[in-house]
């Protein structure tokens, strides 16, 4: 019988194979006959899975695709209000330039001898003192009228901001 040093090899925990005079390997077992597979006695089903949509998903959906078309407009009805405003600055610049053109023009022909000449060309003539009248009217005699806004529930201003979406999509497509 070999010893227990025989079967260990520099410290390892193999066997030292030159060492082992016997075999202590099992035979291989093989069965006699495999056993058979089993047969089907009915093919097999495909199932086939009916697509439910949820209405919740329907209903978000639906909300989803009216928010994405409601930005888009109103992206579009910005991109028109600030071509509208560039328009109306240099229609603006355009009248100030000429405004400044005609308040020199009027300042530069103003003249009270050529006026007094013309004035007597038609006939007319200066008050007499009798005819001369003034009138003072004191500051708590002066009205200033202005509009109050007005107050109204977010409803009113939902329905106007579709409204008008809704109408300038129809603007926009006719």
């Amino acid at each position: 019988m070999p010893k227990f040093e025989d079967y260990r090899t520099n410290g390892s925990a193999a066997y030292d194979i030159r060492t082992v005079k016997e075999n202590t390997a099992r035979p291989l077992e093989r069965p006699e006959r495999l056993p058979d597979a089993p047969q089907r006695t009915k093919p097999l089903k495909r199932v086939k899975t009916k697509l439910a949509i949820a209405p919740f998903t329907v209903l978000g959906t639906a909300v989803a695709v009216v928010m994405l078309f409601l930005v888009v407009f109103s992206y579009v009805r910005l991109y028109e209000a600030q071509s509208a405003v560039g328009e109306l600055k240099d229609t603006k610049s355009a009248l100030s330039e000429e405004q400044q053109r005609l308040r020199s023009q009027y300042e530069n022909s103003l003249d009270l001898a050529a006026v007094e000449a013309r004035a007597t060309e038609l006939g007319m003539r200066q008050p007499l003192p009798a005819q001369i009248v003034y009138v003072e009217v004191a500051a708590g005699d002066t009205v200033q009228l202005s509009e109050a806004p007005q107050d109204r529930n977010i409803f009113e201003q939902v329905y106007d901001a579709f409204y008008g979406v809704i109408s300038d999509v129809v603007e926009y497509f006719s």
